[in-house]
């Protein structure tokens, strides 16, 4: 269950993280067709994206901050390292592609650590290279117990599409974060003044692919 600040929450079947790619959405299959050369894969879970990249011969490396889904990504023979993306650095080497999938985009957390999470994947990606995620624009999201959330971040200084999460299985819980659902007019603008330059966005309903490009 994904549990809101508000008390929203949500149940996710985890069998999605190990549908095959027959069944992925849209925009799940468009960032992975284009994914070229070396790829680090943000926030693999449990080896989804890499694992089919793995399958079809492309060099990738993915990364996440669980243990658990580190384990389970290796067990499917996926190259993974447990890290979280603030820990990025050139010891992990050079990269053609980036993917923040799964609506990862969410990573950036907010205006104040989007832009230095952009400026490390950056560091570790080649001149020209791409970085393609998977966003969830929040203004998509009409019902009122979201409109209620955008307005009551307003009011805490925060960006509309601010989320505060925790991950809950029964009584286990992990410790709240921030996942940011940002517009694509907002991710550009966190964007802004880092090596990457948005050069396309793809919609699907509330949901949208980003293709940045590293100048």
């Amino acid at each position: 269950m994904i549990e809101r600040d508000d008390g929203l929450l949500t149940v996710n079947d985890v069998a999605r993280y190990f549908a095959p790619y027959s069944t992925w959405g849209p925009l799940e299959r468009d960032i992975c067709q284009r994914a070229a050369g070396r790829v680090l894969d943000v926030g693999c879970g449990p080896g989804r994206h890499a694992e089919w990249l793995h399958e079809q011969g492309r060099d990738v490396l993915g990364i996440d901050s669980s243990p658990g889904a580190v384990l389970v990504a290796r067990a499917r023979g996926v190259d993974a390292l447990e890290l979280s993306v603030d820990a990025v650095d050139r010891s992990l080497g050079l990269f053609d592609t980036v993917l923040l999938g799964g609506q990862n985009i969410g990573l950036l957390s907010g205006p104040e650590h989007g832009p230095e999470v952009l400026s490390r994947l950056a560091s570790v990606t080649r001149p020209g290279g791409s970085l393609f995620g998977v966003g969830m624009d929040p203004y998509a999201l009409r019902a009122p117990v979201h409109a209620g959330y955008r307005e009551r971040n307003l009011e805490r200084g925060r960006m509309p599409g601010q989320q505060r999460f925790r991950i809950r299985d029964g009584i286990t819980a992990t410790p709240w974060f921030d996942y940011l659902f940002a517009s694509p007019a907002e991710l550009e603008e966190i964007a802004a003044g880092t090596p990457w330059r948005l050069r396309d966005i793809a919609v699907v309903g509330a949901q949208y692919m980003a293709d940045f490009v590293r100048d």
